[in-house]
């Protein structure tokens, strides 16, 4: 198992990573580009996608190739990029955007809300997916293609994971929906039919508020056995942490959710050519970390005693959000934002984060670099005889405090 630094800057915030192979062998990684600021923070007007790529498995990562491949645009923030290879070589990164004015000019009502430590406001309820679309391995991009998600939601869709390709060519995005009047969470599936540049309604993976009246199924991760045999993943915000519904029709109808419970954050799931199903997730509890759990018959059951922590080394809980990919040579990535406790902080002005943190009542350790350093984009290489070594490593802790902030 290798630790790999995949994308560092003392200048910038990144966040968010997802990876996939290209045709041409080369390993791509795509994240959240943000300013570096005293106070971090997932909103902000000037975020972009970042890619980088390595040309030898991910053993090493030339900051040279980093490349912005997607610029909203002033006053819009940007989230979650996501990247997979379709099956003809095609290359598909998602995002959502959500509008963030420098100023609060009435527009908005009171959908709008002002950014901790910050002099920019963000309006959560208004939220959008794009699509970009690279035929020659990233090198240019088509589009961006806004996503008319307007079936399960007229103004705030979300999307965190990968599109999923089906054997008839046809593409099937997992998305979250919020409905600002109940404060409920749903999932749904859009479908594309023409390689990802227009988009349609397709199923409810979860309906509002689901059965249970308390589980959301936030930000959803799906893969396909077969073009039948679909399992998904979602985001809870009760104790389990993760939960699986799986689907016998191509995701036309789903079964009940299933609670596996990993207490992490944000669940991502890769289908290895073994037949392995990997689910990766953040751990946002000491000892924070990247953990992942192998499930060995589809995704039926999952045993606590395989749960495997990749890494618990961080410094605080601003860290996540993890997918992982199968390379060429049978190893396994898994790509993350991370942060770690750093002897030496060049880029970190103590005072000057003591000073907003004081005008905004904040806590200095969970919202400065005080405790935490530089956040950055990492990887983990690994086989599966690795991850079966590391089986019950990831043992469960303590809830969070209620001094704990809340993180997109």
């Amino acid at each position: 198992m290798k630790h790999v630094t995949i994308f560092r800057d003392n200048t910038r915030y990144p966040s968010h990573a997802s990876a996939c192979v290209a045709k041409n062998g080369d390993i791509v990684i795509v994240f959240r580009d943000a300013p570096y600021e005293h106070i971090f923070s997932h909103v902000d007007p000037r975020a972009s996608i970042g890619m980088v790529r390595s040309s030898d498995m991910g053993e090493t990562w030339d900051p040279a190739t980093k490349t912005t491949i997607y610029d909203p645009g002033d006053e819009i923030n940007l989230n979650d990029p996501s990247i997979t290879t379709l099956s003809d070589g095609t290359l598909i990164v998602t995002a959502f955007n959500s509008h963030s004015p420098w100023k609060n000019d009435g527009k908005w009502g009171d959908k709008i809300v002002a950014v901790r430590g910050t002099d920019y406001f963000y309006v959560s309820s208004e939220r959008w997916i794009v699509v970009l679309r690279s035929f020659d391995n990233g090198a240019t991009w088509d589009g961006p293609y806004t996503v008319d998600a307007s079936a399960y939601s007229k103004t705030d869709a979300a999307i965190f994971a990968s599109v999923a390709e089906l054997s008839d060519g046809r593409l099937l995005m997992p998305i979250s929906v919020t409905n600002h009047e109940t404060g409920k969470h749903m999932a749904a599936l859009l479908c594309s039919t023409d390689k990802g540049k227009t988009w349609g309604p397709y199923s409810k993976i979860t309906s509002w508020g689901n059965e249970e009246n308390q589980m959301s199924f936030g930000l959803p991760s799906v893969i396909a056995y077969d073009d039948k045999h679909l399992q998904a993943a979602g985001w809870s915000n009760v104790e389990a942490g993760t939960l699986i519904s799986s689907s016998e029709d191509s995701g036309k109808t789903w079964g009940r959710l299933q609670p596996v419970v990993s207490k992490g954050e944000c669940s991502h799931l890769c289908l290895t050519d073994k037949g392995t199903t990997v689910l990766s997730y953040g751990y946002r509890r000491p000892p924070y970390g990247i953990r992942v759990w192998p499930s060995y018959d589809q995704g039926k059951t999952w045993n606590p005693a395989h749960a495997a922590a990749l890494r618990s080394d961080g410094a605080m809980r601003d860290l996540g959000y993890p997918r992982t990919i199968q390379l060429p040579n049978g190893k396994l990535l898994c790509v993350y934002y991370f942060n770690v406790d750093d002897k030496n902080r060049d880029y970190y002005n103590e005072e000057k984060s003591l000073e907003i943190c004081k005008a905004w009542n904040l806590n200095p350790p969970l919202y400065t670099y005080q405790v935490a350093g530089l956040r950055f984009i990492g990887g983990t290489i690994f086989t599966e005889y690795e991850l079966a070594e590391l089986d019950g490593t990831a043992t469960f802790e303590p809830e969070l405090s209620e001094n704990q902030p809340t993180l997109l």
